[in-house]
């Protein structure tokens, strides 16, 4: 059975080598994805003994990811694993990702870092549960933890994926898509190390989760259309309705006209009859792509 790799790396020189290092004690090759680096992430991994795929500009985690997906598709590789290049996963732990696969138990393992997680800074744990929680709005399994980057693949998973993010989105995108292909999905255990030495990653947690919060809107509005843009619009429409009702009767009554829930009234109808053309579009686009 072939174990394959693929680790998405970004200014990672100072971890890069010694993380293939050890990921090759537990598999037959790996890959890295230098996403558009400007230091020597590229020579290190490769110095240790790894594979290398190199884009020219930084395009995203979900763009290194998609290269590290296709380069896997096109090797001989019956398990594919992914690991961040940043050091907070430990490769030695890569067996027990590998087992449910080989087993035929799972297609897809997650690795999961929740149980037990004192050191997880405080804002860290908010920002994934919430999520966690988007993600599982837009798929029919509830998974603890969608924003892993620790997680193996059978061929029949790796191969049969295909996702459109390029960003840190592309982690949730993929186990909806996962989900909707009916894989098999499941959890193990996994240590992870925080505030690590030397550690280059500089992304803003809050940049991170808006990010991801608004790709997640995005997909959840697109693959479920009718429930979460339908039923609002109906909502929106009756508000608008009952309030133009109830401004015309004070108006027969009492002779008042009032502007500011007039103007309420029609913004309400307006948004409203909006997300209910939006959501039957949607819906329909949605239904021709599976069929």
């Amino acid at each position: 059975m072939m174990i394959l790799v693929g680790v998405p790396a970004f200014n990672e020189e100072k971890n890069i080598g010694d993380i293939v290092t050890r990921i090759l004690k537990h598999a037959d090759e790996v890959v890295v994805c230098d996403d558009g680096s400007n230091d020597k992430t590229s020579y290190e991994a490769k110095k240790a003994g790894a594979i290398i795929i190199r884009h020219e500009k930084n395009k995203g985690k979900g763009a290194a990811l998609k290269s590290l997906f296709n380069y896997a598709v096109d090797t001989d590789a019956d398990v594919f694993v992914t690991i961040d290049g940043d050091g907070q996963f430990l490769p030695e732990e890569i067996p027990l990702l590998i087992e449910p696969i080989k087993e035929q138990r799972s297609d897809i393992v997650i690795g999961y870092r929740f149980d037990n997680s004192d050191e997880m800074p405080s804002y860290r744990k908010v920002g994934n549960k919430i999520l966690d929680h988007m993600t599982n709005l837009a798929s029919t399994l509830q998974f603890r933890d969608t924003q892993s980057g620790f997680r193996s693949y059978s061929r029949n998973a790796f191969s049969s994926i295909t996702f459109s993010s390029n960003g840190f989105a592309a982690d949730s995108e993929i186990l909806i898509i996962a989900s909707e292909k009916k894989l098999k999905i499941s959890e193990q255990k996994v240590s992870v190390l925080y505030n690590i030495e030397n550690s280059t990653s500089t992304k803003n947690p809050i940049s991170h989760s808006i990010g991801v919060s608004s790709s997640l809107i995005e997909m959840i509005a697109i693959r479920n259309p009718l429930m979460y843009l339908g039923i609002p619009g109906i909502f929106l429409t009756a508000i608008g309705i009952i309030s133009i009702v109830f401004v015309m009767n004070i108006f027969n009554v009492d002779g008042y006209f009032s502007i500011p829930i007039t103007l309420f009234s029609l913004a309400s109808l307006v948004v409203g009859v909006m997300l209910i053309l939006m959501s039957f579009v949607l819906f329909s686009v949605t239904k021709v792509n599976k069929s």
